[in-house]
């Protein structure tokens, strides 16, 4: 199992995303609102991974 860290980009990809997931679910555009949170996890995940 993946432990994930929160660092300083976390605070962005919150803001950024968050605010596209919130857009596009509010228009109820079902398949922008899984590619937001598919992208969303790849840069969270990519963001982990990076150090190691």
């Amino acid at each position: 199992m993946v432990k994930l860290k929160f660092g300083t980009n976390f605070a962005i990809f919150i803001l950024f995303f968050g605010v596209a997931v919130v857009e596009t679910v509010q228009t109820k555009n079902w398949i922008k609102v899984s590619f937001w949170i598919a992208i969303s996890l790849v840069f969270l995940l990519a963001d982990n991974f990076k150090g190691k």
